[in-house]
């Protein structure tokens, strides 16, 4: 009965999706919302289903370290994010390359200077979707100035993220 049920409610992948995010590396840890929205391309490839997805994201970046400056800098970004979904089961695996731009409330955080508020993001990821609504997965997100100005002390960051289609 709760298969019927989960089956009964399942969202499309053409459907909006709302993940949340924490990530750390060094003294820096991310915490934020993005919004998947439907995608502008979709193909499918045998048993993977290839999407190119709109993503807007929202997050906080925080420096924990002991080095002087700012501990904490807001970042807004959209990214284009190419997601394959393996199959049609329960459980789908993903992998997931994106693209995009940030703006970022400040050019420093502890002792990373970025120069520019305006950032270049590159994004890679594996999860698994589940029960035709959810995801679990992780996620690893570059942002730099891409030699706009120097310094470019760019950031790397490992997250965890938990969403839900609509």
């Amino acid at each position: 009965m709760a298969a019927s049920l989960l089956a009964a409610g399942a969202a499309s992948a053409a459907d909006p999706a709302v993940s949340a995010f924490h990530g750390e590396h060094d003294n820096y840890d991310r915490t934020g919302l993005s919004v998947r929205l439907g995608p502008v391309w979709e193909s499918d490839w045998g048993v993977w289903h290839a999407g190119l997805h709109p993503e807007l994201e929202l997050s906080q970046f925080r420096y924990s370290g002991s080095n002087d400056g700012p501990n904490t800098l807001n970042q807004a970004g959209a990214v284009g994010m190419l997601r394959m979904v393996r199959g049609k089961g329960s459980f789908q695996p993903y992998a997931e390359l994106g693209l995009g731009a940030a703006l970022l409330s400040r050019t420093d955080l502890g002792p990373k200077v970025f120069s520019t508020t305006f950032q270049f993001s590159q994004h890679a990821g594996l999860g698994i979707e589940f029960a035709g609504r959810y995801s679990v997965g992780w996620r690893y997100s570059h942002y730099s100035n891409g030699d706009i100005e120097t310094p470019n002390n760019g950031i790397d960051l490992h997250q965890f993220l938990i969403g839900a289609r609509f």
